[in-house]
């Protein structure tokens, strides 16, 4: 009878299956994504770390999911809606991008990385930082390491929406309408990223993700996180 285990699996998401019944979508280091079925009143939020057991008569069935221990990630920023949309924004990507059952200790552990720095300044930025890295993580990555017109790694402004490939200032301007707006921060992890720049930083990550990444939709709540950049509505230091 096939099986696992698992200490600290990230849910992404959750449907109801009758009255009692959920499906649950996980994230683990060690399966990759994962569904099963679970028997509660109640279940987990989403963004909750679970200690569980999965199991099945057969490997190709759904199975179901035996919960040893609950840490509610969502409950610790009741009072902070936008790290509320973060981690939202961040499951709902996981559970579309991601093939079932296949290994993906990389995205695992990036998005562990991300999740371990949550209460700290500049969220925005490493948020937009965490698509472009997930992106790369899938196949999708940008490549900053020179133009692709002119091979040099100065002054790099714009992104191929075609190749991801970043083109300079000098290079692109001629061509701006046809490319997308490069923030500096995206090759300079270390620098200060203004509004804008998280702005063009998650059109960029957007773009990628619905063109080249197979998202459907992005999720709403994302969406109300650029409407709150956009207004001014979001404090400074989430920047």
């Amino acid at each position: 009878m096939p099986s696992f285990k698992t200490e600290n699996a990230l849910l992404l998401s959750v449907r109801p299956l009758g009255e009692k019944n959920y499906i649950l979508s996980i994230l683990t280091k060690e399966n990759g994504r994962y569904l099963g079925v679970i028997k509660t009143k109640k279940p987990p939020q989403i963004g909750s770390f679970c200690a569980l057991r999965w199991q099945a008569r057969l490997p190709e069935q759904l199975g179901h999911f035996y919960l040893d221990d609950v840490r509610s990630f969502y409950a610790d920023f009741l009072d902070d809606k936008f790290r509320l949309y973060i981690l939202s924004s961040l499951c709902a990507l996981l559970n579309e991008v991601l093939p079932e059952r296949q290994k993906a200790e990389q995205i695992y552990t990036l998005t562990l990385d991300f999740l371990d720095h949550f209460q700290e300044s500049s969220l925005m930025k490493r948020y937009a930082l965490w698509e472009a890295d997930l992106l790369k993580a899938l196949g999708f990555g940008f490549d900053l390491t020179a133009c692709a017109g002119s091979g040099s790694a100065d002054d790099l402004a714009f992104i191929s929406p075609k190749t991801g490939r970043a083109v300079s200032r000098e290079k692109g301007l001629p061509y701006a309408h046809l490319l997308l707006p490069l923030p500096s921060f995206l090759c300079h992890r270390e620098e200060k990223a203004e509004k804008l720049q998280v702005i063009q930083a998650l059109a960029l990550t957007g773009y990628f993700l619905t063109t080249h990444a197979g998202v459907h939709h992005l999720p709403p709540t994302r969406e109300q996180l650029l409407y709150a950049l956009q207004t001014g509505r979001m404090k400074s230091e989430m920047l």
